[in-house]
């Protein structure tokens, strides 16, 4: 950890401490115990704005809006569509709502993209599918299917149905976005990525090279399941150097309660910082009201 003085413009720096390397990927912290993450040239650059302000729950922090995604993470008709028998009162579907009435609507006024990140299958991934990842969906007895298998018919009722199409594989109906999201995509401004583990991160990823061709540093992680395909998705996001904040509000799991914590503490701790869809939404509004 490096000690600035007081020399980079509006009184930025005051002592400020530079975190990670000064030539590169590298953070401020302030004596007041706030954190700047907005990457700017060098750690002695006049401020960057605009400048969103966080309240995590373990310090403020202050990001940098155009180098900043919102990753929604399998919010797919698979995980949470009633019409295969998810309940309509589940925690995935309260999320969802959080981020459609809160989070994705801070995120449009603050023309920050979302990046749609859903499994999504091909013959080739499944003929490389680990056995245990094969055999973790395989034990799923509802819907009663592993990966790459037929859901079959699925009924809208009055004798109306359609194929649901096989369990995550790219471009069938169980795959696609769940509906009440899918109609807040912005076509103009939203990327849709598929995976083919749990997290969207592992290897070479489309996924990076969506992010590093938008100039992407700071990432909001929402969705399903947060101890799963969130938690690892994000999880190797910071080990490759992205900022990580995980909205827990908007992220929802069928594990017991424990587990969603041990995501939660060692997001606080180790990989990044949580707030909530609220946090972001009153970080937006004092954004655009200065």
């Amino acid at each position: 950890m490096h000690q600035l003085s007081e020399n980079g413009g509006d009184n930025f720096q005051k002592m400020a401490s530079v975190i990670g390397n000064p030539k590169g990927n590298f953070w401020l912290l302030s004596p007041d115990g706030s954190y700047d993450l907005t990457h700017p040239t060098s750690p002695t650059s006049p401020p960057i704005h605009p400048r969103l302000p966080l309240a995590t729950t373990t310090a403020p922090i202050t990001i940098d809006p155009t180098k900043t995604a919102l990753v929604i993470i399998d919010m797919q008709n698979y995980f949470l569509s009633p019409l295969l028998g998810r309940s309509r009162s589940s925690l995935g579907l309260i999320a969802a709502e959080q981020l459609i009435t809160t989070a994705i609507l801070a995120c449009r006024k603050a023309d920050i993209p979302v990046i749609w990140l859903n499994w999504g299958l091909t013959k080739d991934d499944l003929a490389t599918m680990p056995p245990a990842l094969l055999a973790a969906f395989g034990r799923k007895k509802d819907p009663p299917a592993g990966l790459g298998d037929d859901l079959g018919e699925v009924s809208l009722g009055n004798k109306i149905t359609f194929p649901a199409g096989r369990v995550l594989m790219r471009d069938s109906w169980n795959a696609e976005l769940f509906q009440s999201l899918l109609q807040t995509v912005d076509d103009n401004m939203d990327v849709f990525v598929h995976k083919n583990r749990l997290s969207g991160f592992w290897g070479g990823t489309e996924m990076e090279r969506e992010l590093d061709a938008r100039g992407i540093r700071t990432l909001l992680f929402a969705g399903v399941n947060t101890d799963q395909c969130v938690g690892g998705s994000l999880q190797d996001a910071m080990a490759k150097g992205y900022d990580c904040l995980m909205l827990s509000d908007g992220c929802a799991t069928t594990s017991p309660g424990f587990a969603r914590e041990c995501i939660e503490f060692n997001c606080e701790r180790g990989w990044g910082f949580v707030l909530s869809c609220d946090a972001l939404r009153e970080g937006v509004e004092e954004m655009l009201s200065e």
